[in-house]
Order: C-alpha cells, then structure tokens, then sequence
C-alpha cells in the first residue's frame, strides 16, 4: 500500500505510532507521532496500520512472483558468502558463523526459541548445500556462551554416521567452534 499523507503507521524498529505529517524525497517520512513530536523514518521502517491497529496490505500478484525464485537457484548460491572467503579458497573448509548477528537483521527480536531454530535451521541448510557441492569439511562457529547450541548442535550431527564431529582447532577458535567432516 503506498503510503499518504493522513495515513497511520507504526514504526517497526521502534515503540511509535502516528500519522504521515509530509512525505520527503528519497522515500523519507514526517510521522506526527502520539507524543506529539514530528519524526523522520524511511518509508520502509513503517507500517501503515487501519484504524483498528490491523496492518493494511495490497499485494501485486505479478510484481511478486517475480520475486520468486526456485529452491535449487536459492540453495546453489546459498554458500556464496563463505566459499568466497580464504579459509574456502585455500583448504575447502567452509568456516559457518552461527552467531545470530550474522543470521538476523535484529536478533535482539527474538525469544530464546527462535533464536535456537534460526540458528539449527541454518546449519541444516548449509548441509544440505555443501553435500550438493560435494564441501567435506566444515567448521560450525558457535561461540561459548551457555552451551545450549553447542549441545543441540552436537546432538543434531550425531545422528548422521556420514558425519565426524570433533572439536575445532583451540589455537583457532578456542572452545566457539565444531569442525564436522562429511565422508564420502
């Protein structure tokens, strides 16, 4: 829905709520806010809202499809961002972040279960693709922490007898990492 003037929006970042005051060049918005004091937020910080509170939404059918690409496309570059890195380059082994900043524009948003599944998620992805490319060893970085996607982690990988799980280099990634080799 294109936003107008008059319109109510929420912010989605933030707790404000208000009325589109003036709508500035570079998709930029004036939101007269219930405070009473005038904000500017990009045009995709914002929600416009009815007046039951209730997201008002218009899809444009061909404008989104497409948008959509097919799974095969999506998981063949899905390991783009770590076979570009060095690490990749020099010996084949694909270094995973599992680190929620690296997942998730505003990890800050999510309940300790999302967070867990985000995560297991991603690692089940990027097997899944590295099988498809035949990558044989991998080094999930998990960090420290309290060791809740350690275990779920070690304990997810432990079913496949494909897989060797071992601890990663100490002198590398100190106790935040699992190496897991996939056998052919």
């Amino acid at each position: 829905m294109k936003a107008l003037v008059g319109n109510k929006v929420k912010v989605i970042n933030e707790n404000f709520e208000g009325t589109i005051k003036n709508i500035l060049p570079n998709n930029r918005l004036i939101i007269t806010c219930t405070d009473g004091f005038d904000y500017e937020f990009s045009s995709n910080e914002v929600v416009i809202i009815g007046e039951d509170n209730r997201h008002q939404y218009t899809i444009d059918e061909t404008q989104v499809s497409t948008k959509i690409t097919s799974d095969k496309y999506v998981k063949e570059d899905f390991l783009k961002k770590y076979t570009t890195k060095s690490k990749y380059q020099y010996n084949r082994t694909l270094e995973i972040d599992l680190h929620l900043d690296q997942l998730v524009e505003h990890p800050g948003m999510l309940d300790d279960w999302q967070r867990l599944h985000t995560q297991m998620q991603h690692v089940k992805n990027c097997l899944s693709a590295a099988n498809q490319k035949n990558i044989r060893k991998i080094v999930f970085i998990h960090g420290v922490g309290t060791g809740v996607l350690k275990t779920e982690l070690q304990n997810y990988l432990s079913q496949f007898e494909d897989y060797t799980i071992s601890k990663a280099d100490f002198n590398e990634y100190g106790n935040g990492a699992t190496e897991v080799l996939i056998k052919n």
